[in-house]
């Protein structure tokens, strides 16, 4: 894969950002969000409005932004929904995922479902001010743990237009439908909702799935007038759930990973989108950090049917694990009614070495045969931010005439180094020549494709190179075992071949290399503390990544003020102990033969929180 410099810009913010998503109708609005969580440590939870030049200067300008409050979570989920007047730029619905403060969860009354309203005024208004107003805050999961929070928030692709009809006209209060699943959860639920584009309508619950485990992430598509797809993944299976205005289908598994090597070379899901209502798009990790999978799958159209592989692609190695995925349709229909035609998909998919690889896909549709061809990679970007990448959103794809200047689609990514930065993709206009021409009708329609090349399948001179290579070394090989004695003649290449060079040699075996682990005492080592000092393991503030996809643990002398409440082990809860000994089970700091009595007298650093969601999903 070409590693590129793509025209970008950044900004760093105050607060470590979770979570980002554009402004379904204007590519230079960006909402970001994310803070410190609950805590006294001098970090706040925030929300921010950026806004991009459209001057082509590649500034970005924070426009505004909302102080919450320190005493609960930080923003972990966001989504801007759309508006029915797309013309009017000056007020904007976002739902958040906000965990409420510690003690309300553990009364089990986290109200985690927030409803902001962001206004702006008018160009010609003389004040310029951007305000957020929180309109609703609920709870959609019947759940009282403590530990539940809202992992994931998801809302349908909103149409350019809506047909006049009947059907479009009872559907059009809730052009959008939005679902949350639960983290942490002792039991697992996905909620789904609906998101008015506007009007005096507020959201409103269509339900709840208990599902039997967590959802890694999800989806949801429009497949007619009022009828939705919601897709979601576990760490092995896919499930779909069919949605209709009276409805809500149980979930059916139409897709199960599996693996020639036994359960535990088994690849897991990290995430999913649909690229239309017959096809989704999944990324999966292979275990132990051994390398990304990328899938595209065909969805059943009969409930008896299992989904079928369409596309595979490999990430190079040098990305180990991925950390997330966004999906943008650069053709797609206009109104629900209109079906998919022949378009051009972009995907970006970021790297536990904090770089983004972006890939092309074809979707070509002919009569009633649609296809998924041609996933190939454009461009990677590597050192995108200095920590952990949090987030990705593509902006919605260039609509109707535009000069060729502004063709372009914005990537925005979020990290919890507290930077934000957006990367402009250059597209093109492309008329497709195969397409026959209609006499006397309109000409040949035209679409937007990524400028830059992607890099194709092997070509033909190249397979013939590498063969002639590898017929070359083999034919080598073959001759210098033959002259040894390590094989019986094939050739007959010995009798042109000097005496001396056909001289057998005893094959002496190496002793293999044995590799130190670093126990739960070598950690320890690492720091000398006082007569009345106590050590603390936690994870390193930095938010650095180890290679098995971990925060990296550090040993400290504790500082209260500076580290934060920590405990002992017999004070730590039973979920939080489970989480310690698999943490320091998967580095090899701890096996069960050692026991628990190596941890008496050592405080243990919180676990929960964005942190806790972090180990959780790469236990």
């Amino acid at each position: 894969m070409v590693v590129r410099t793509l025209p970008n810009a950044k900004i760093t913010l105050s607060y470590p950002l979770w979570a980002c998503d554009f402004d379904p109708h204007d590519a230079n609005q960006l909402v970001v969000g994310g803070g410190g969580g609950a805590g006294r440590h001098g970090v706040g939870n925030k929300m921010t409005l950026l806004k991009l030049s459209s001057d082509g200067s590649r500034e970005i300008e924070n426009a505004g932004e909302t102080e919450l409050s320190g005493q609960e979570d930080s923003v972990a989920t966001i989504a801007v929904g759309a508006r029915r007047d797309s013309t009017s730029s000056t007020s904007k619905t976002v739902f958040a995922g906000i965990n409420a403060a510690p003690d309300e969860c553990k009364k089990g009354k986290s109200r985690h479902f927030r409803v902001f309203g962001l206004a702006q005024p008018a160009r010609s208004a003389k004040n310029s001010g951007v305000t957020f107003s929180e309109t609703a805050r609920e709870t959609l999961f019947a759940s009282t743990d403590a530990d539940t929070f809202q992992r994931r928030l998801r809302l349908s692709q909103p149409f350019e237009k809506l047909e006049n009809n009947a059907a479009a006209a009872a559907a059009a209060s809730s052009s959008q439908l939005g679902a949350v699943s639960t983290g942490f959860a002792q039991q697992s639920q996905i909620a789904i909702f609906d998101a008015p584009a506007a009007g005096p309508q507020r959201w409103k619950s269509r339900g709840r799935l208990q599902i039997p485990n967590e959802a890694m992430d999800l989806d949801v598509v429009q497949t007619g007038p009022d009828t939705y797809q919601l897709a979601y993944c576990d760490d092995y299976e896919i499930f779909t759930v069919d949605i209709s205005r009276t409805d809500v289908s149980e979930p059916r598994c139409v897709y199960t990973l599996t693996s020639n090597d036994g359960p535990k070379a088994r690849p897991s899901f990290k995430s999913i989108r649909y690229l239309s209502p017959g096809f989704v798009f999944a990324v999966a990790n292979s275990p132990a950090g051994k390398g990304v999978l990328l899938h595209g799958y065909r969805l059943p159209e009969k409930d008896q049917e299992r989904a079928r592989l369409a596309v595979v692609k490999t990430l190079p190695k040098s990305v180990s694990r991925s950390t997330g995925l966004a999906v943008r349709n650069l053709a797609p229909p206009s109104s629900v009614q209109d079906k998919q035609g022949d378009s051009q998909y972009v995907i970006a998919v970021s790297g536990q070495d904090n770089s983004i690889s972006l890939y092309t896909l074809e979707y070509k549709s002919t009569l009633n045969i649609d296809l998924l061809v041609d996933l190939a990679p454009f461009a990677k970007i590597d050192s995108v931010h200095p920590q952990a990448i949090t987030g990705l959103s593509f902006s919605t794809s260039p609509k109707g005439p535009k000069p060729a200047a502004n063709l372009e689609l914005k990537l925005a990514s979020v990290s919890l180094g507290q930077t934000a930065v957006v990367h402009s993709i250059p597209l093109k206009k492309y008329v497709d020549k195969k397409a026959a021409p209609r006499k006397g009708g309109p000409p040949r329609p035209a679409r937007y494709v990524v400028a830059i090349p992607s890099q194709g399948e092997s070509h033909l001179s190249l397979i013939i190179v590498t063969a002639a290579i590898c017929l070359l070394m083999a034919l080598i090989g073959q001759t210098f075992m033959e002259a040894k004695g390590i094989s019986q003649p094939v050739l007959g290449t010995n009798r042109f071949l000097p005496e001396s060079w056909t001289v057998p040699f005893r094959v002496v075996p190496r002793e293999g290399s044995v590799l130190k682990q670093t126990t739960f005492d070598d950690l320890l080592t690492t720091v000398t503390p006082a007569e009345h000092e106590k050590i603390i393991v936690r994870h390193d503030d930095t938010g650095e990544i180890g290679p098995d996809g971990l925060p990296q643990l550090k040993a400290h002398v504790h500082d209260e003020e500076l580290h934060g409440p920590a405990k002992p082990w017999d004070e730590l809860e039973t979920r939080e102990q489970h989480l310690w000994r698999q943490r320091l089970k998967k580095t090899g700091h701890w096996v069960e033969d050692m026991g628990e009595t190596v941890f008496k007298g050592v405080l243990f650093g919180e676990i929960g929180g964005a942190i806790g969601a972090m180990v959780g999903e790469a236990l």
